[in-house]
């Protein structure tokens, strides 16, 4: 009897997914994710993967969404868009558009896998750049200077494969994010057809890797004992910003359990990102739960300090960083604008002594100035580019 002939095309892919969930599914502990729910991160993992593989093409580039809210997976910054075009460092590149009003637009250059993650260069800042007399930002990028450019040029690696556009906002839907168009000028403009075998065929696998990330973070950070307690991590070779404190650590609460968290910024900080992830490294959706607080929406105390506290029912403070009901997940902080990370500590708390365990000028918010905050985040969120 023959063997049976293995599935191609569009039952490989199926094929392979599944295989994906299979073996993602045996690290399910059976009170973080349930298999819908990784289900669905897959899916928003699919998203991102196609993009990043099956659409990007270093002779016709785009800046295609990245990391970001429905893509569900790279533990995302609430504040940042992640953009991404695929590239060859050694071709000739021209950005030109609407840099828009962002406080931070950069390009960070990205080349291949490396022991420490992709490799990273300096991120390329969009403001120092000169517009044009439409105000609109035009920009070569190439190894070396094209013969007879005077214009506005940037010199990139010949390794570079991608370059990673983050705009960066803690305004939400106060500032323009970029709009920027990137063609390639040393190859022809005309795409002609070509197979998609090769790029569909690594598909399953960019999805398993995606995830298998968030969950083996997880994993280690809770072997480490960073357990309602936060370590600092070097973001520097991975993406990471030069000059951005990292911190990172599990949040693990039974019910009727809250975390208090008290952050010294008496030296005082430009940005901060508070943000929550689910144990798949998926960012908790900010755009309709509180589930990340930055400088604009946080409060800091009289002291000093800045109070917050992570838990699943609303304890009533302006600080609230909702869990949306995971008991388990991840907290990740950002900070920039200080000398060294933070000083943090951290308090297990019964739910209902959340109160007693603040200062009695912590500010509160009533059940209906909730409601508008959230409202208000919503509509923020979605005034900016979610794709």
């Amino acid at each position: 009897m023959s063997a049976p002939t293995p599935p191609s095309g569009f039952d490989a892919l199926l094929a392979d997914l599944a295989e994906v969930h299979r073996r993602l599914s045996q690290h399910l502990t059976g009170h973080d994710h349930t298999s819908a729910e990784l289900t669905t991160a897959m899916l928003g993992g699919l998203m991102a993967s196609y993009f990043g593989r099956v659409c990007a093409d270093v002779d016709h580039p785009a800046f295609l969404p990245g990391a970001g809210y429905h893509q569900r997976m790279g533990m995302p910054n609430p504040d940042t868009v992640y953009l991404t075009a695929a590239i060859d460092g050694s071709g000739v590149y021209r950005l030109t558009g609407d840099r828009g009003t962002a406080p931070e637009v950069s390009l960070m250059p990205m080349g291949g896998p490396t022991a420490a993650g992709l490799k990273t260069y300096p991120a390329i800042d969009l403001r120092s750049f000169d517009l044009d007399a439409e105000g609109r930002l035009d920009l070569v990028l190439s190894a070396r200077r094209p013969e007879g450019h005077h214009g506005a040029w940037h010199e990139i690696a010949p390794d570079v494969r991608s370059l990673m556009l983050r705009s960066v906002s803690d305004d939400w839907g106060q500032h323009r994010d970029p709009v920027l168009a990137i063609t390639r000028l040393d190859r022809p403009s005309r795409r002609r057809r070509t197979s998609p075998d090769v790029r569909l065929a690594g598909l399953a696998q960019m999805v398993e890797g995606t995830l298998a990330f968030g969950m083996r973070k997880v994993a280690k950070l809770r072997a480490d004992g960073t357990v309602n307690a936060v370590s600092t991590v070097d973001y520097s070779a991975g993406g990471g910003l030069v000059g951005q404190w990292y911190h990172e650590g599990v949040f693990e609460l039974a019910e009727g359990q809250a975390l208090v968290v008290e952050a010294d910024l008496r030296g005082g900080v430009d940005t901060l990102s508070l943000a929550l992830t689910d144990t798949l490294g998926c960012t908790l959706d900010w755009a309709n739960a509180q589930t990340s607080l930055n400088r604009k929406q946080a409060h800091r105390d009289a002291d000093g300090f800045l109070r917050f506290v992570v838990s699943a029912e609303d304890p009533g403070v302006a600080n609230w960083l909702d869990t949306m009901d995971h008991p388990i997940g991840v907290m990740q902080l950002r900070w920039t604008g200080c000398a060294t990370a933070p000083d943090l500590t951290f308090r297990l708390v019964d739910a209902e002594a959340v109160t007693a365990a603040l200062p009695h000028d912590t500010r509160t918010v009533s059940p209906e100035e909730r409601e508008a905050i959230l409202r208000a985040r919503a509509v923020g969120a979605q005034r900016r580019i979610y794709w």
